[in-house]
């Protein structure tokens, strides 16, 4: 069997901190031992042996870490220094172990959280507290309530680590409690005499688990299991197998699942540009009659249909937009496909929001150079507005506007009054 001795130099808690690795790879489970317990502690009660199969086979692999235990949670300074120290602890867990063990492991698995007495507590509060590194935890004869080594002292650190005092305040529409049920929850106590504090925390934790809708696995040996390691090989030897099994399952489907998301956003991205090609013809139409031909197709298109009866009628205050495209055209100068978009989703009035400012400046500057045109047909200028006055018909009336944009702007000062307002209620 692999083993070897890795340290982490932890700038959280200013020390070294000894982690004992097993096994050369697998799903990476960190292990809190019992309460001061270092990390060959494991190794000498015969955890490590119990496990060998799942070792040797690469199904698993132990990251047995040190703690600061004696200081923290069995010391007797001031409750405050020992209730942060507990806090420091927490965040070297979460903060440089855990990303010790993915190098290690050379694996981006989350990692299973398993503890013993006090590591038990230890394994509950990393999951509860972040359920997005760690897949689940198998809490065994723990003690989640912070009274059995601090009495009735709290303060707000003291809180974030004692589950049985945050479980009950935590709100049912909490995001963590999806989470939750996404990864694998296990407490596990004897009703021995022994395992008094351990029956009755790991109860508390099955009640507010069950009130928030978390599918949890309390089990509760015998009047006779009682805290001691003798009793821990068992129970992990049982609920091994069938928490790996849940791990491969619920990983299996959580990776497919990014694959479906992922499929059904390219078909939208294939639509959209099929949609964007169909429309950039009339954005670049390199003549007058071309721009009125392809603009007549897009308001027949299915793309345009999307917006509803209302987005025909919607369409048609563009003229004068189709009109500047026209004249942009004219002059050579490039016409962006954000332009087309406001027109065509007029109806939805997300218009404004989506065009932006230059775009609007491009559409409107080419009004000004119209007045310099021939005052030749006036006549038919007038007569254009008034099938441009049928804004609620088909899309044809585009195309009267389209053919003379600047002879448009040299109409007489009402058709010009008339013009702007439109414009406005299109920016609008």
């Amino acid at each position: 069997m692999d083993k070897k001795n890795v340290a982490c130099g932890s700038a959280i808690l200013g020390r070294d901190m000894h982690v004992n690795v097993y096994g050369k790879k697998g799903l990476p489970v960190v292990v809190f031992p019992t309460m001061a317990a270092s990390p060959e502690s494991i190794e000498e009660v015969g955890i490590v042996d119990e496990l060998a199969d799942y070792l040797d086979s690469g199904t698993i692999q132990l990251f047995c870490t040190e703690t600061v235990d004696a200081e923290s949670w069995g010391g007797s300074g001031d409750p405050a220094e020992r209730a942060q120290l507990q806090e420091s602890f927490y965040h070297y867990v979460v903060d440089e172990l855990v990303p010790l063990v993915h190098k290690v492991s050379k694996s981006k698995a989350r990692p299973l959280a398993l503890g013993f007495d006090l590591g038990a507590t230890h394994a509950a509060i990393a999951l509860l507290r972040r359920p997005d590194l760690f897949q689940g935890c198998m809490c065994l004869s723990g003690c989640y309530d912070a009274r059995r080594y601090f009495g009735d002292w709290m303060d707000a650190t003291l809180y974030d680590n004692t589950p049985c005092a945050f479980l009950p305040n935590m709100p049912a529409d909490h995001p963590y409690v999806a989470v939750y049920n996404q990864r694998q929850l296990l407490f596990c106590t004897g009703q021995d005499v022994t395992e008094a504090d351990c029956l009755r925390t790991t109860r508390e934790m099955d009640a507010n688990l069950a009130r928030l809708g978390v599918e949890a696995w309390c089990d509760y040996w015998g009047g006779d299991v009682t805290h001691s390691w003798n009793w821990w090989k068992k129970q992990l030897r049982y609920f091994l197998p069938i928490v790996l099994d849940d791990v491969e399952k619920t990983t299996a489907a959580e990776k497919s699942a990014p694959k479906k998301r992922a499929t059904t956003t390219r078909k939208k991205s294939a639509t959209t540009t099929k949609a964007a090609v169909e429309e950039k013809p009339a954005a670049k139409a390199a003549a007058v009659k071309a721009a009125e031909k392809d603009e007549a197709a897009v308001a027949e298109k299915p793309a345009a249909k999307k917006a509803a009866p209302k987005a025909a009628a919607a369409k048609k205050p563009a003229t004068k937009a189709t009109a500047a495209k026209v004249a942009a055209t004219e002059a050579k100068a490039e016409e962006k496909p954000a332009a087309k978009a406001p027109a065509r989703k007029a109806a939805a009035k997300k218009a404004v929001t989506e065009e932006k400012p230059a775009a609007i400046a491009k559409a409107e500057k080419p009004a000004a150079p119209a007045k310099a045109t021939k005052a030749a047909a006036p006549a038919k200028a007038t007569k254009a507005a008034v099938p441009a006055k049928a804004e609620k018909s088909a899309a044809p009336a585009k195309a009267p506007a389209a053919k003379k944009p600047a002879t448009k702007a040299a109409t007489t000062k009402a058709a010009a009054a008339k013009r702007p307002a439109k414009g406005t209620s299109s920016a609008k």
